[in-house]
């Protein structure tokens, strides 16, 4: 899984990638069903705005310390750029 940090024009100024142990995606797929962070796709590619993004930080920041590894961290920050940016994240499975 690769996170990518687009502008508003959708330019990718930045990325993150997933661990080894995917813990990203795991994070990802433990969310409730109709979670934010449960729409991220292992196989296909999701794209999150600025809203979408204050929601996924939200979930993200109320993981167990168990799941709360640096590269979830990385990807709070990289979420946390883009809503600066009035961008998006854009989240490229496999």
């Amino acid at each position: 899984m690769a996170v990518f940090i687009e502008n508003q024009l959708h330019e990718r100024i930045g990325e993150v990638l997933d661990d080894r142990d995917e813990s990203f995606m795991r994070a990802c797929e433990s969310g409730p069903r109709r979670s934010v962070r449960h729409a991220v796709g292992r196989h296909g590619d999701t794209m999150f705005n600025t809203f979408q993004l204050m929601l996924l930080l939200e979930e993200l920041r109320e993981l167990p310390p168990g799941l709360r590894t640096e590269t979830v961290r990385a990807v709070e920050e990289a979420a946390e750029s883009a809503i600066r940016k009035q961008g998006y994240l854009f989240f490229s499975g496999d």
